[in-house]
């Protein structure tokens, strides 16, 4: 893909992205078995996050990382835009898809627990591209939310991808 065409497709994703609803629900079933593992990986012992399932544990908060970053590739990589009269995907090359960061707030939350059926939903935020480079950069917004309808975590994620990926 020339500079030319990248520049294009960088122009229509940022006038038609921000504020767009990435399409689709991911959904993640919550297990005590994977939270406590998640959780022992990163050295935790404490009681509330990796004791016995009886005494109702709940996810540490690096658990968000576990199903954010999924349900994320799984909504992008279905996403479909029309550009110039013609449906194509939001990632052309997979391979160019960089995880840029993430901020997670879990203010007005209530805990993951296991059981929990989580729904998981994306919108675009800020989208920009930095010339030099030609990488194409996004905030999503995302909505975890559990069974119930409440919500667990609010994620906000930093997408890059890489010249010929978008």
């Amino acid at each position: 893909m020339d500079e030319a065409e990248m520049k294009k497709n960088a122009e229509f994703l940022i006038s038609n992205l921000v504020g767009k609803e990435i399409p689709g629900t991911a959904k993640v079933s919550i297990r005590y078995n994977t939270l406590v593992n998640f959780a022992k990986i990163y050295g935790i012992t404490d009681p509330k996050y990796v004791g016995p399932e009886e005494n109702g544990i709940v996810a540490c908060h690096a658990f968000a990382n576990h199903f954010t970053i999924k349900a994320l590739y799984k909504l992008l990589l279905g996403m479909k835009l029309v550009q110039d009269g013609v449906e194509r995907p939001f990632m052309l090359n997979v391979g160019k898809l960089l995880h840029g960061g993430q901020r997670y707030d879990w203010e007005g939350c209530v805990d993951v627990k296991p059981g929990d059926k989580l729904s998981i939903t994306a919108k675009y935020g800020k989208v920009w591209v930095i010339e030099k480079t030609m990488v194409f950069f996004s905030e999503i917004e995302v909505l975890v939310k559990n069974q119930n309808d409440e919500l667990v975590c609010k994620p906000l994620i930093t997408v890059a991808v890489r010249p010929g990926g978008y």
